[in-house]
């Protein structure tokens, strides 16, 4: 009889007692004592038995398909699978086939009709003991993650085993900086994942490797093995939370039912602040963030070389609704010039469309500039802030008295509401106009508890504001003192910009990200600004205006009318 042997060792079994070694050599000896001949031998090391989507079972049902085997040799009978319908499944395809499965320490042929009932028994009993230690785990792992407990850290730290302290190892750890430095310069995930795999960097598989032992899947591809850097596995570090020292844990589970992963909402989330040292600041991940959101809507892309233009996906035309091309000009030994057209120009020609040109330095004038005066209106508001607050420390006591005069007000109308449901209830001749009583006093209750809310909520709602005008000043000021406004910053601070044309003149209409006042800038024919409008209907000069935006500047000041 020609035999195939296959064993299987699982993550959760006894080494010693079923070490593919131990089980070989039982299955061997199995099949010389019954003089079979030995055709073939698989086995799946550190492989589930839940499933049978493995590699020496296909090998299995290969040589069944060709017809080279009579049966199949294992150990026992949860080396084939643990999973009580899926092997069962397998046996019935074997039987189907007219082949034997052996189970040399259990001597159950599969083929025999007087092995049914054991089968189906041992099936049972081998899935219960799986699910039963997956329960186990399962708990023992949700109370791990309550308590913040890092189980294996990602590439750039390192875990004392018997300390459990959680350090940075500096040399992968630069590797993360690196992926985060050039995502905000503008590069893309496949940018960086070309330029790694050019230099000869590892992916993060390769270290956790290297420092844990951490072998591959067994359904990775053999390339998996060279450890290249994919968008994926950049995308993966990018949004890694652990990296700015928060340990986010119970953010997916998988369904027992469709073995389908879902996410948790946030809120059902474990979350532990500061558990680890960070290897990359909150703001740089929060940045990175916001890129890696804002970038698909926007469209934008990188080259394989190149970080993406400044303004890509930001600049859109008023007039025909498409998207600016940034165009590279050289001059000599003149540094590269980058100026931004209509795509519709490029697409339609100059016969349908204008090119609407305008140079990369003009808009980073303009939105400075724009910066300057955010910045001046934030402290002037930080100032207003500072005041009220102040005047709120003056007036507390007084305050203090209105919140208990508004307190024994309310428990008198809650006292009234109960009396008057007692007199409804005893002069049911009177029913509507106790009912009219009551709906006047909810309303009086409604009224008095929003007043000692916002009492109670004043100073809380001051600070709050004063230390957020605190922290954009902060950021401003930071942004200023470097002289210009970095990629990321700019995205950040622009949601788009709309340019038009009329007979040669610029129109540029800057919307920022988030609630600002609008105004209206005016330039003299020299591209000096005059005069800044909060209203233009109440301004003499609105009637020469040609337009209105949020923000009016142009790329060639010679041509700026009186406007």
């Amino acid at each position: 009889m020609r035999v195939w042997l296959y064993s299987r060792l699982s993550r959760d079994d006894d080494e010693e007692q079923n070490s593919l070694i131990n089980q070989q050599k039982i299955i061997r000896e199995y099949a010389e004592k019954h003089d079979f001949e030995i055709v073939g031998e698989s086995f799946d090391d550190n492989v589930s038995g839940m499933s049978l989507s493995r590699k020496g079972i296909f090998e299995i049902t290969d040589a069944i398909e060709a017809k080279l085997i009579d049966a199949i040799i294992v150990k026992d009978l949860s080396r084939l699978g643990r999973h009580e319908t899926e092997t069962a499944a397998y046996i019935e395809y074997t039987r189907k086939k007219e082949i034997h499965i052996f189970s040399a320490t259990e001597g159950i042929d599969t083929l025999d009709e007087n092995n049914r009932l054991v089968i189906s028994v041992k099936g049972i009993f081998n899935d219960m003991y799986v699910r039963d230690i997956a329960r186990k785990v399962s708990a023992g792992m949700l109370q791990k993650q309550k308590e913040g407990l890092v189980i294996t850290p990602p590439m750039g730290y390192f875990k004392d085993k018997n300390t459990g302290e959680v350090v940075i190892v500096e040399e992968h750890a630069q590797i993360v900086r690196r992926i985060f430095e050039l995502y905000l310069e503008g590069y893309g995930v496949k940018s960086i994942a070309k330029m790694f795999n050019d230099e000869g960097i590892k992916s993060a598989g390769y270290y956790q490797k290297k420092l844990y032992g951490k072998r591959l899947g067994h359904n990775k591809p053999e390339i998996g093995h060279k450890y290249l850097w994919d968008n994926t596995g950049v995308k993966r570090i990018l949004q890694n939370e652990f990296y700015a020292g928060t340990l986010v844990c119970h953010k997916t589970y998988t369904s027992k039912i469709t073995h389908i992963r879902k996410d948790i909402p946030e809120e059902e989330q474990y979350r532990h602040e500061n558990a680890v040292p960070a290897i990359v600041s909150r703001e740089i991940w929060e940045q990175a963030q916001f890129l890696l959101s804002t970038k698909p809507k926007k469209n934008v892309r990188a080259s394989n070389k190149n970080p993406c233009h400044r303004y890509a996906g930001l600049i859109k035309c008023g007039d025909c609704g498409s998207s600016f091309v940034c165009r590279t000009r050289k001059w000599r030994n003149q540094p590269p010039r980058y100026e931004y057209t209509c795509n519709g120009y490029h697409r339609y020609g100059k016969e349908h469309r204008t090119s609407h040109r305008i140079g990369e330095k003009t808009l980073d004038e303009l939105i400075y500039n724009e910066l300057l005066s955010m910045r001046r209106l934030a402290y002037e508001s930080y100032q207003k802030a500072d005041k009220q607050l102040q005047k709120w420390q003056k007036s507390k006591p007084t305050t203090e008295k209105q919140i208990i005069y508004l307190k024994e007000q309310l428990e008198q109308r809650k006292s009234d509401q109960e009396e008057i449901l007692l007199e409804r209830i005893r002069d049911k001749a009177h029913a509507d106009v106790y009912s009219k009583m009551l709906e006047d006093c909810e309303k009086d209750i409604e009224s008095l508890s929003q007043k000692i809310i916002a009492f109670q909520d004043i100073a809380k709602t001051v600070k709050k504001r004063k230390k957020d005008l605190q922290s954009s000043l902060k950021l401003m000021d930071s942004i200023i003192e470097e002289g210009a406004i970095s990629n990321t910053h700019l995205r950040m601070l622009i949601d788009e910009i709309i340019i038009y044309d009329e007979d040669g003149t610029l129109r540029i209409k800057i919307v920022l990200n988030g609630d600002f006042n609008t105004h209206f800038d005016l330039y003299d024919s020299d591209g000096n600004l005059i005069d800044t409008i909060g209203n233009p209907t109440k301004h003499p000069k609105f009637k020469e205006l040609t337009f209105a935006q949020v923000l009016e500047c142009y790329h060639e000041p010679k041509k700026i009318s009186a406007e």
